[in-house]
Parts: structure tokens; sequence; C-alpha cells
């Protein structure tokens, strides 16, 4: 027998749609960003979180996550149960999720070893490997993040709060048709960048503009970070580097020779420059995030390796601390960043040169067009965007924070109203 993915029937049921059924820090916060603006906008409205597949990541600081399409049979059967009953909603999360194709939802679903044979197997074949993906989770959509109506009961109301799509613009027409498609039955669409927001006008689509919904975090969850600083590695970490640490994030895409060579000569010169500590960690264990043996084959470089250590921890809130209580953040995830920059820390982008860092650069050029902080990791180059970085006035750290934040609010109030039909 079936087990109902809902429960027991109880009010008027909230669907939180996002990436938080694989290990991604971005990711797994915006399920939490979002629970806590339900407890508050929609406090009698029961929480399910959705994704692709069954997960339980709350070892790691995440929620446990049923499949989006399982949860959406078990409301269809409820609605045509009782036709009365008030539909229900569902908020996409947000994140870089309204170009995420079904290849790679599925590889960033698998373990490490599985992953590295399908890559094998499919990565050649671009239109085979879809199908694959496709059928390997179990779905029809092309872009299986992207919340679809034809899935849920009618009338379900579905809102999207801050989500990206920089890559829209390249991808086949049929699969952009798919997309414009679910965003057009949408209550409400926000986007965090201007790239997006403009790709969709194009499209006859309008989005609003609002920050990642992560700029909310430490409103959100500052006391619980606060509490888990005290404790375990991030206590360690301050006792080991009292005069401050740089938290540095390096994805496993830049573990090339190259790259990790130049990185090493910037860290060197800043560690020299500011006698400051080093941090590396892992914002993702996810494949295609982060790989903690390329962290430790740049540790290896540094002239002082014992001024660094590697991270371990893998749980949420630890990370969020590690980034809180930094003197300086440099990172190549953009929620890194974001995270760092609520709770006023100085912070940079790292990039490889040449590479594209589409979604950074579009975000930051929205966001921070006054201070992009952008560095790109060449050859023999000192980290010059961390140097401004730590260089603005905290004064102009804490208003941009508190802006932001504001902002994030506010859009946050618009999309609960949406999802009410207010």
């Amino acid at each position: 027998m079936s087990v109902d993915p809902l429960g027991p029937p109880q009010a008027t049921p909230l669907v939180l749609f996002g990436a938080f059924d694989r290990h991604n820090f971005g990711d797994l916060l915006l399920g939490h960003i979002a629970a806590a603006q339900a407890a508050r906008l929609a406090p009698d409205r029961p929480l399910h979180f959705a994704g692709l597949a069954v997960r339980d990541l709350r070892a790691d600081g995440g929620v446990q996550v049923q499949p989006v399409d399982a949860i959406a049979r078990a409301l269809r059967l409820r609605a045509a149960a009782d036709p009365q009953a008030a539909p229900p909603g569902l908020l996409q999360v947000g994140g870089e999720i309204l170009d995420c194709r079904a290849y790679e939802a599925a590889i960033m679903l698998m373990g490490r070893d599985e992953a590295a044979r399908a890559i094998a197997h499919h990565d050649r074949d671009l239109a085979g490997r879809e199908r694959w993906a496709q059928q390997w989770l179990g779905i029809a959509r092309q872009l299986p993040y992207l919340a679809s109506a034809p899935i849920l009961p009618p009338a379900t109301r579905i809102v999207h709060a801050g989500s990206g799509g920089v890559g829209l613009a390249g991808l086949p027409g049929a699969v952009q048709a798919e997309a414009c498609a679910a965003l057009r039955s949408a209550a409400l669409v926000q986007v965090r960048d201007r790239r997006t927001q403009a790709w969709l006008a194009t499209a006859g689509i309008a989005a609003g503009l609002a920050p990642d919904p992560a700029a909310l975090v430490a409103r959100v969850l500052g006391a619980q970070i606060a509490k888990r600083a005290e404790q375990g590695e991030p206590a360690r970490i301050r006792a080991r580097f009292p005069g401050g640490w740089i938290a540095a994030q390096l994805s496993a895409e830049c573990g090339d020779d190259a790259t990790l060579d130049a990185l090493a000569v910037g860290l060197d010169r800043l560690l020299r420059d500011t006698g400051l500590g080093l941090v590396l960690w892992c914002a993702g264990r996810a494949p295609w995030h982060d790989d903690p043996a390329v962290l430790r084959r740049l540790r290896e470089r540094l002239r002082e390796p014992a001024r660094c250590l590697v991270a371990a921890s893998t749980h949420l809130l630890e990370l969020c601390a590690l980034l809180a209580g930094c003197t300086l953040c440099l990172a190549s995830s953009l929620h890194a960043r974001i995270v760092a920059e609520a709770f006023a820390r100085p912070a940079a982008s790292l990039v490889r040169a040449g590479a594209q860092g589409d979604k950074l650069r579009a975000y930051l050029e929205t966001w921070h067009a006054d201070a992009l902080h952008l560095h790109e990791i060449a050859a023999g180059s000192p980290i010059r965007a961390a140097q401004a970085a730590r260089a603005e006035p905290a004064s102009k750290r804490d208003a941009r924070a508190a802006r932001l934040a504001g902002l994030a609010a506010d859009a946050a109030g618009r999309c609960f109203a949406a999802l009410d039909g207010r």
C-alpha cells in the first residue's frame, strides 16, 4: 500500500519546492529561510518540503524531502475527494534552478562514484543524456526543478521567490518554451538578477526583481548560528585563530594545477599582509560542487600550510558560523558571499580566468554595482578584490546588509500575499 507523503489531512498545505534534496550550502539554506518566512507569514499552513527524490539531510542541517511529483499526486487525489477545499500553494524557494536541466539534476542527486560512471557513459551524448536523466528521475519535464502547473491540482497558486536563470538564453528552443509556459502559469515570479529578468521580459513574462532570500540569514538564523559558533568545529577554529581568519571556498571545477598554483600565490600574499589564519571549506558535497581533496592540494601549495586548516564540517549552521565570524570571505560560491555579507563581513568572489561565472556576475552586477569585489584567479596576481573588500568601511557593509535584508523581507511578504491570492 502506498504511503501518502502529506500525512493525515490538515489545513491547506504549502509546498516548499527546491533543490534541498542534495548537499549544497545555498539550497539547504534556502529551505530554512522559506520555512522561517512561512512560520511568520502563513503560520497555520502545514509545510511539505519537495525536491526530486526522497532524501533526509537533517544530519547536515537540511530537511527531510519528498519528491514533488509524489506530493502533487497526493494533492490531486485530495482535491478530487474534496472539490470545495481551498487549493494548495507551492513556493519555489529560489536558487539558480530555472535553467537546471534533467541531466544536471540527476548527476547532482547521485553519489560521487555513481555520478562519475554516469558522466563517463553519457556526457558526450547531449540529447541521449537528457532522455536518460528524465527516465532516471522518473519525470517527463526537461527542467525538473521548475514547478509545473499540469502536475498540480487546478487553481494551485505557484510563486517563485528570488530565483535565478542566467542560462535560460542558451537553452534549446523547446526547453525555453517549457520554461516560459511554467513561469506564465505562476501567480508571481521574482528573479534575483537583471539578466534573467531581461530575458524573461523578451518572452513577455513580467518578473519582479528581489535579492536572493539568503540575504535574510542573519535575521532568520542569527541566534541559531551564534549558538553553533560556540561549539564543535567553529569553536575550535576560533581558538586556533584568535586574531581572525579568512574563510576560503573553492568549487571542484577550480581544481586544476594552474588554478591552484595561482590561487596559492595570492593567498600567500594575503596571509603575509594580514597575519590572519586561513580556513578552507566545502560549500557542498554533491557531485559538481566542492571536493575536500582539492582544498588539501591547495593547502600543500602554501608557503606556511600550518597557518591553514581544511574544515571538515558539513553542517549548514556550522558553515554559516564559519562565515559569520570570519575576518574575510573569499569564495566561488555565490551563497557563501551572500551569507558573509548578510553578517556584514568583508567578502570577495573568486572566478577562474576565462571562466564564465555568469550567475555570480549577474547577481553582483544587480546588487553590488558599486563594489563588485570580483577576483579572477590568474598566475602571479595578488588578490586585489580581497584588499578592496577589507578596505570598505564597516558602516557601508552594515548598510548594504540591512538594505538587502529589508528588500528580501519585503519580497517575501509579496510572495506570501500572492500565495493567498492577495
